[in-house]
């Protein structure tokens, strides 16, 4: 009996996670993922010799498709759809790349073949203007008649406020994980993953148990650059990875947008050197990228960012308001600046960040979303 095509996506994308270039290769020469398990021994072999005999010796090893079968049990059981890389959902963009993933696991109903889709990136280590361009750039998106899907890596920073702002605004998102779906990271953006989950899409193209590590981020990047018509870098340092995904999208030959800062900025360095050697737009206003990318339609009021909620009592109130005009706070901080006690602060952030509101940015600082 052929073996399930889906489990056969699963064996390849994990034998061809680093040259998945090879692995469509395969299945074009045999016809398909199914037919790559069903080839002789000596075909396979032969094809892959030299440098590829390992993965040849993988293909062959019979555990590997018990494993992709309990893989594929897995994924249905938590809810999360199976991508493959020739499927009507695949997104369409992703797949015009060399280095597209055979397969992607998704968690949520997003479409990720919108007719519009910008990737939002950034440092980690927003500053307050960094995150008020994110939010005013979105805010603008969000008065298109045609709404674009958000995609960013889910990080800490600039790619946290591009979620939260787009599920604020009411348009979808999708996060790119550099891990497998069994695992959310960061853990401080637990709570925002489940909101996007309801109104967006968490993506991977590793495998459960994949912990994230350097190189995986360096692949998540080249997802998030993919699944775009359009990179937008809101806040980078002189090297960062969002740097490495403008990169990658200009390899793609999607456009590139750049937020400049001023010269003493240093954290906007990366993106004024983007600029500076015309490898991005500069974006001089919210009609910058609609225009650019001809999005644009009748301008409507951005809606107001919603700060507070009817039952916050006044002390969140004030909390939030001096985290989003601030910056990052401390316990300490909210305990001086509040006069309330250390472990009353304490707690009111913790509260604020299971309800997906603020997040630890750092040991100790925290920041509203």
């Amino acid at each position: 009996m052929e073996p399930d095509r889906y489990v056969c996506l699963c064996a390849l994308s994990k034998v061809f996670a680093y040259k998945c270039a090879v692995g469509r290769q395969l299945m074009n020469h045999f016809g398909g993922p199914a037919a790559v398990f069903a080839a002789p021994r000596d075909e396979l072999s032969a094809i892959l010799s030299g440098a590829g005999a390992a993965y040849a010796s993988q293909l062959l090893d019979s555990a590997l498709l018990d494993w992709a079968a309990e893989e594929q049990a897995w994924a249905a059981r938590y809810g999360i759809r199976l991508l493959g890389i020739g499927d009507p959902a695949y997104p369409r963009r992703l797949a015009e790349c060399e280095d597209a993933p055979l397969l992607l696991y998704a968690r949520g109903d997003a479409d990720l073949n919108a007719s519009r889709v910008l990737a939002v990136v950034g440092t980690r280590k927003a500053t307050w203007q960094g995150r008020e361009a994110c939010r005013r750039l979105i805010a603008r998106l969000a008065c298109l008649d045609e709404k674009p899907l958000i995609v960013s890596g889910l990080a800490l920073g600039v790619d946290g406020c591009a979620h939260a702002t787009a599920l604020e605004a009411g348009l979808p998102t999708a996060g790119v994980l550099p891990c497998g779906l069994d695992e959310i990271y960061p853990r401080q953006h637990r709570a925002l993953a489940c909101r996007m989950v309801e109104q967006g899409v968490l993506v991977t193209d590793f495998v459960r148990g994949t912990a994230p590590a350097a190189f995986t981020f360096l692949r998540r990047n080249r997802i998030i650059a993919g699944l775009a018509d359009a990179t937008l870098v809101v806040e980078s340092y002189r090297k960062g990875g969002s740097l490495i995904t403008a990169s990658l999208a200009a390899s793609y030959n999607r456009e590139v947008f750049a937020v400049p800062g001023r010269m003493t900025d240093v954290s906007f360095a990366g993106c004024n050197r983007l600029v500076e050697r015309q490898e991005a737009t500069l974006v001089a206003d919210e009609e910058t990228i609609p225009s650019v990318l001809g999005w644009c339609s009748a301008s409507v009021q951005p809606p107001r960012r919603v700060l507070f909620r009817p039952d916050d009592p006044p002390v969140r109130r004030a909390a939030l308001r001096l985290l989003e005009s601030r910056g990052p706070l401390a316990a300490e901080d909210l305990s001086v600046l509040l006069r309330i006690g250390a472990q009353e602060a304490s707690v009111l952030l913790l509260e604020l960040e299971m309800d997906g509101r603020v997040v630890a940015d750092g040991s100790k600082f925290y920041v509203s979303l």
